[in-house]
């Protein structure tokens, strides 16, 4: 496998980072900075967790994972996204930002959307040991998709929410259950 083919396989495994970032952070009054590199640690080190574990663990590693994969994800992502939907149209009133109302700062909530977006990587580890890839590099590619998807999603969701309000916030949360729907339907 080429250096464009590892390049490509994690970016393509770093898009539903972007993708939940976007939609956490879509109710526009923005998060910290620190909170948004706790986040992306959080994202990159289950993505790493689990590439090395389908790398290094195989096939019966997969085996078992795989009998509730396409459950689990899909449900954590329909439970986050309908919160989401909820806190868009309750009123606001002054409520707290967006990292408050959707509680994406709670380490329950974090480590279940760092499960939920990176499980499908244990599968990914899995084939780049078959094909004998250079794990050093996939590390290093998704360490660094993932870092810059969580970034980017962040920096595009709270501005969009700035400038739509809570119809983005309410948008993101229908993103969320349509990609569960999606995994689960491709499971």
């Amino acid at each position: 496998m080429s250096i464009i083919d590892i390049i490509l396989i994690t970016l393509s495994l770093s898009i539903d980072n972007f993708a939940v970032s976007a939609a956490s952070s879509c109710g526009g009054k923005g998060c910290s900075s620190v909170h948004i590199f706790k986040v992306a640690g959080s994202f990159c080190a289950m993505g790493l967790l689990f590439l090395f574990c389908g790398y290094f663990g195989g096939v019966k590693l997969l085996g078992y994972i795989s009998s509730w994969d396409h459950i689990v994800g899909p449900l954590i992502l329909f439970y986050i996204g309908g919160k989401m939907i909820k806190g868009a149209l309750a009123e606001r009133g002054g409520a707290a930002d967006s990292c408050q109302r959707f509680d994406m700062r709670g380490l329950k909530v974090l480590f279940a959307l760092a499960l939920a977006t990176n499980i499908d990587v244990l599968a990914a580890g899995v084939s780049m040991a078959a094909f004998e890839v250079d794990i050093a590099a996939a590390a290093l590619f998704l360490a660094l998709f993932v870092c810059l998807a969580v970034i980017l999603g962040f920096t595009i969701g709270s501005r969009l929410g700035r400038r739509f309000g809570g119809r983005v916030e309410a948008i993101g949360g229908l993103v969320l259950i349509g990609l569960s729907v999606k995994i689960f339907l491709e499971g």
